[in-house]
């Protein structure tokens, strides 16, 4: 019950401390926000007097000019060169006494007859404007106002148009055009962002350039065509700025996000503005100022965080208040409790100790009789292994010596044969091949070990094309047998392979034998032999045309005692023992099902060029060597 009692009094500390923060926060939130509105209208109202002020400073321009008597006659005269010359010269003049972007006079037929900026490569006489608004506002009898891009010159301004009158007809307009870049350099200095959209909510004007001429929203089909019609943006650039609207239950001020790239550069991130805004009547414009609320963000978390601090200096001390009379009533109960404990515990101690008597026992028996156990299986694997290797070495030598002797006892009478004849040279040659086939005997038996450990022997360059002919020489008898069909593609020039002569020797005999012995019931045998450079080196490949390896074999082929041939045939271990020759020689050794039937065997092999072929040829022939002896 107390512990119940002590959780329903912290949770409700809890929530009570809870709203607090949440209290707190909302009073922040209002009152930082309010200071950073207060301060932005304050700014605003001084950014929306210096764009009117600017604007009004030009406006009384045009209707000056147009007053003027010697103007009127100009563009009476307007299509006379030296009437158009005189008004160059005084559009120019007038364009410098004011520091406006342009001023120039439009004939009543929207034709520009004269200009400030006559003598420069973007000259604006002979240009037609009448698609402009200001001219079409000042040729019905009023001032006209317009802010667009210009056609001619691609810079922003503000255009004043005014009706040139002679009595009651409209001769034309004079029209000029403020730059606003002074403008926004003047507002670059500022904390705030400031923006100046038109009646279609395109932004024109701002002290980010990043933010110019994209919109507050997307714009109407309507304000689309007036846009194409008037020319007054480039169509492409209009592209939404991103406001998101944020919205505060019962404030006064409006908040945005516009996602903003950060000074250093990167990917945009959102960025929390305040905005107030301010229209300028006289121009159809709305300026606005987005104020950064991080600062207020700051603040108001560090209101919230004092309000979180006082909520835990308050929880502790009711807390440490708490602990100390729980701590007075638990004192009295431990003291009763602990006697009760201890002779529960000694009585506990008592009956585990004899439990773990009698399970000691137990194990030590057991572990005894396991020991002994153990020595005897130790004995029989011992001697299983002996015996087991003893069956291996005699199945590999009886494998792989089969062949060989074969070959030496044919050599051997038809070596006799030949001497009965007086053909000695070629007796002789038998003699020498007889001398080669005991060589490879004892390498054979030299390197029969090779299933339990990686053989040691040196490899040197090796002629690829030479060890196949050796081979296919050795089988030659076998081959005719056959009635085999052998077909070698070897291409002149490969390079030498690193590898040991003999070895090799005994892995393609090995190899060319079992595709003979996989071919025994074919009608018309043949065996593929090529060669070719890969990315290892030199790839060998042996193709037979036999009924192929079966895919439940493939994965286990190169496996001590796994054979396809029939029982008493072979013993599986010719291609374990080629297989790590081939390894030793840093090579591989594979197979796959050729798709047109039969079965290939790939051998890739490095080869030795440059200045490693020499010491490389040496240490080969003293293997060779030591394998002949």
């Amino acid at each position: 019950m107390r512990r119940a009692g002590f959780w329903l009094r912290a949770t409700a500390m809890v929530l009570v401390g809870a709203t607090v923060v949440w209290g707190a926060y909302l009073w922040a939130e209002r009152f930082f926000l309010e200071q950073t509105r207060e301060g932005a209208r304050a700014t605003l109202a001084l950014y929306a007097q210096n764009l009117d002020g600017a604007l009004r400073k030009y406006e009384a321009v045009p209707e000056l000019l147009a007053g003027r008597g010697d103007v009127i006659q100009m563009f009476r005269n307007s299509r006379d060169p030296a009437v158009a010359a005189r008004a160059n010269a005084l559009t120019s003049r007038v364009n410098r006494t004011i520091g406006a972007e342009d001023t120039y006079f439009m004939d009543a037929d929207g034709l520009t007859f004269a200009a400030s900026n006559w003598a420069g490569e973007r000259s604006f006489v002979g240009k037609n404007y009448s698609f402009r608004p200001y001219f079409k506002q000042a040729m019905e009898g009023r001032l006209g106002r317009y802010f667009a891009l210009g056609t001619v010159s691609l810079k922003r301004g503000f255009y004043f148009a005014y009706p040139v009158r002679a009595g009651a007809e409209i001769l034309g307009a004079v029209v000029v055009k403020i730059a606003v870049d002074r403008i926004e350099a003047a507002w670059a200095s500022g904390q705030d962002d400031v923006i100046v959209s038109d009646a279609n909510g395109v932004v024109f004007i701002s002290n980010r350039p990043e933010w110019r001429f994209r919109t507050l929203a997307p714009l109407s089909e309507a304000a689309v065509r007036e846009i194409v019609d008037n020319r007054q943006y480039v169509l492409d650039d209009l592209k939404p700025l991103g406001l998101r609207a944020e919205t505060v239950p019962g404030a006064r001020f409006r908040l945005v996000r516009i996602d903003a790239a950060p000074p250093s550069g990167g990917r945009p991130l959102p960025v929390e503005y305040l905005v107030e805004s301010r229209a300028i009547p006289t121009a159809g414009w709305t300026v606005h100022i987005l104020a950064d609320t991080r600062l207020a963000r700051t603040q108001i978390r560090a209101a919230v965080a004092l309000a979180v601090l006082a909520c835990l200096i308050a929880l502790l001390l009711a807390t440490v208040v708490a602990q100390r009379r729980r701590r007075l009533v638990e004192r009295f109960d431990l003291q009763k409790a602990a006697a009760e404990r201890l002779e529960h515990r000694v009585r506990d101690r008592t009956t585990d100790l004899r439990a773990t008597n009698v399970r000691l026992e137990r194990e030590i028996a057991e572990r005894e009789t396991t020991e002994a156990v153990l020595r005897r299986t130790q004995d029989e694997l011992v001697q299983a292994g002996k015996m087991a290797a003893l069956g291996r070495m005699s199945a590999a030598l009886s494998h792989e010596f089969n062949q060989p002797l074969a070959a030496i006892r044919s050599y051997a009478e038809n070596a006799a044969k030949l001497i009965g004849r007086g053909r000695h040279r070629e007796a002789r040659e038998n003699c020498g091949r007889i001398r080669d086939l005991t060589g490879r005997m004892a390498e054979i038996s030299k390197h029969l070990s090779a299933f339990a450990r990686k053989p040691r022997g040196q490899v040197g360059p090796v002629d690829l094309a030479l060890v196949i002919e050796e081979t296919l020489l050795v089988l030659k008898g076998r081959l005719e047998a056959a009635g085999a069909r052998v077909e070698v593609r070897v291409p002149k020039g490969l390079p030498p392979v690193l590898a040991g002569r003999v070895r090799l020797n005994q892995v393609l005999t090995n190899l060319i034998s079992n595709a003979l012995d996989a071919m025994t019931d074919a009608p018309s045998p043949a065996i593929g032999i090529s060669a070719e450079t890969c990315a290892r080196g030199v790839r060998l490949s042996i193709h037979d045309h036999g009924s192929g390896i079966a895919e439940d074999i493939l994965p286990r082929l190169f496996d001590p005692f796994v054979t396809t041939k029939r029982v008493g045939e072979g013993l599986g271990l010719g291609l374990s023992i080629s297989y790590n020759i081939v390894q030793d020689f840093n090579g591989a050794l594979s197979a796959h099902n050729h798709a047109d039937g039969g079965a290939v065997f790939v051998i890739e092999l490095p080869v030795v060029s440059g200045a490693d072929a020499e010491g490389a040829a040496a240490r080969s022939e003293t293997a060779d060597a030591d394998a002949a002896e």
